[in-house]
């Protein structure tokens, strides 16, 4: 009786014979049709994967900010919140946390407010930003009204809640307690000037009505 051969065959293995053997399946599987809907989403992907434009180095933007077209070179990586800051001279929003949990870093684009700590410096071309430097500062206007009601202490996270109070009053002008609250629920202040804050808000909101 012959010995049987038990080793593996040199380049082979069970592991390359079932994976081989479950390709094969799968192709067998397949039909026509399917086969070419995947084609034709794979070249789709291909397409649109060559459509976004890659950035590396220095890239020249142009941003609009609080009314005026401001030119400026930055890195692909750099945020809003260090191209407004240290390209700019635009120091109203405050660098705290640096990840998006504080709202020190408020800003608005398009109207809506946004932590420029996380947001892209080269993804805001084009859009309308506005920092607290542009806001009235009037008797009808929020930092006013965070003046009168003591909505300030150390002033680190001052500006933030100026700009998400100021974008909350211009989408809903009539806010009770609550909304404000809810409005003002992604900013933090570490003095607790939360009382001062919330006061600030609906005088700002009264002031305005009577504007």
């Amino acid at each position: 009786m012959a010995d049987l051969d038990t080793k593996p065959r040199p380049g082979a293995s069970r592991r390359d014979f079932l994976r081989g053997s479950g390709l094969a399946a799968a192709s067998a599987v397949i039909s026509g049709p399917a086969r070419a809907a995947l084609d034709e989403a794979a070249a789709e992907a291909r397409e649109a994967q060559d459509a976004v434009p890659v950035l590396s180095g220095q890239v020249k933007i142009t941003l609009k900010v609080n009314g005026q077209e401001r030119h400026t070179t930055v890195e692909p990586r750099s945020t809003l919140l260090d191209t407004l800051r240290h390209r700019l001279d635009v120091t109203g929003p405050k660098r705290v946390c640096d990840r998006g949990s504080c709202g020190a870093c408020t800003t608005l684009v398009d109207g809506a407010p946004v932590y420029s700590c996380t947001t892209l410096a080269v993804s805001c071309q084009g859009k309308t930003i506005e920092t607290l430097e542009s806001f009235d500062t009037g008797p009808e206007g929020v930092p006013h009204a965070f003046h009168q009601n003591d909505g300030l202490m150390c002033g680190y996270c001052t500006p933030g809640f100026v700009t998400a109070c100021k974008a909350l009053l211009d989408r809903n002008p009539h806010p009770t307690l609550e909304e404000v609250k809810q409005g003002l629920n992604g900013n933090i202040c570490r003095c607790g000037t939360y009382v001062g804050v919330l006061k600030a808000a609906l005088a700002a909101a009264k002031s305005m009505k009577g504007a």
